[in-house]
């Protein structure tokens, strides 16, 4: 995956963990019952998206650096 692509991925995970974060501020101060039915379910919908995004990442990272040591050459010791 390419650092511009990696990128994005981060910055949206960022943003919405702000904006799901921000919707579970908003029902403690506003405590009726769509501030708190919004930020259970739009909030939890953000922060799982946000945390995809993150795994995502993660594992393409991971996978890149897995197929970059797999393919380099391995020095003979002895």
């Amino acid at each position: 995956m390419s650092a511009p692509r990696e990128h994005r991925w981060l910055d949206f995970a960022c943003v919405t963990a702000l904006l799901a974060l921000a919707l579970m501020m908003w029902q403690l101060f506003d405590p009726t019952v769509w501030p708190i039915m919004v930020a259970m379910s739009l909030g939890q919908v953000l922060g799982t998206a946000s945390f995809a995004a993150f795994g995502f990442v993660v594992y393409a990272d991971y996978r890149a650096r897995y197929q970059a040591a797999k393919s380099a050459p391995v020095a003979k010791t002895g």
